[in-house]
């Protein structure tokens, strides 16, 4: 496998942070209303089954160092925040369960097919730092990998043609290579209240540091948010040990 310069990496998910942190506290728009946007993208509410990270519940001591800008973000008619447990990162959404896209019957056979790529990759430690704001819709917390993902979803592809379809239509994979930045998305827009105070609320934690959690398992989960409640608890259906160079041998791109 060929190295990445995970010093490179990190300095570009930090430019990629600030670009869309100047996006957002230049704008002069209205605050969006994120859930109305999700109606849409999720045809009605479907359910979407994910590869994730669900940080949330993998380290929630860790995640705890956001409480103050939480508690804080919970006062505000502006923000919507998510509970810790849900937390996570996703890194491919394979679909919605609805019989136009993928069926729960399938959900099964994506994981099986995936599991034997995905089990190459290296188990690694993800840091947590940094507050931005991505499409002036969602407040994340920034993850670097050091490109892990960009592995991740190779492995994904290769063995699972359903997620080979979803990335042939990512914007984020480029002639280049993939552009994936993985995120924790924790504060969702409700599309009330002052562009301004979520400026003047989030600028001093934008340099904040979490901190580091060592990972071991790759995720799929499916995510069920409703109209009435959005941050249901995740359904993890599947985990996959990350073996890395010990299980590679015999396998072939």
């Amino acid at each position: 496998m060929p190295t990445v310069d995970t010093t490179a990496v990190t300095e570009a998910y930090r430019e990629q942070r600030e670009r869309e942190w100047n996006a957002f506290a230049t704008s002069r728009e209205p605050l969006p209303d994120y859930w109305a946007r999700w109606d849409e993208r999720s045809f009605g509410w479907r359910v979407p089954v994910e590869f994730i990270q669900p940080v949330g519940l993998e380290a929630p001591d860790v995640l705890a160092k956001l409480e103050p800008l939480m508690e804080q973000l919970r006062a505000m008619p502006e923000v919507e925040v998510a509970p810790i447990p849900w937390l996570h990162i996703s890194w491919v959404r394979v679909g919605f369960l609805m019989s136009t896209d993928i069926m729960w019957s399938q959900v099964e056979t994506f994981y099986v097919n995936a599991a034997p790529r995905l089990r190459r990759v290296e188990p690694f430690t993800l840091k947590l730092g940094g507050i931005s704001v991505v499409d002036g819709e969602r407040i994340y917390l920034g993850a670097d990998d050091g490109g892990i993902y960009r592995d991740a979803r190779k492995h994904a592809k290769l063995g699972v043609p359903k997620v080979g379809e979803v990335l042939k239509h990512d914007p984020l994979i480029t002639p280049e290579g993939d552009r994936y930045m993985p995120r924790v998305e924790f504060g969702f827009f409700t599309g009330r209240g002052s562009r301004e105070r979520v400026i003047e609320a989030l600028e001093p934690y934008r340099d904040l540091v979490v901190g580091e959690i060592a990972l071991t398992h790759l995720k799929m989960a499916r995510l069920p948010i409703q109209p009435h409640s959005h941050f249901e608890d995740l359904d993890v259906v599947a985990e996959i040990p990350m073996l890395g160079a010990a299980h590679r041998g015999g396998y072939h791109n």
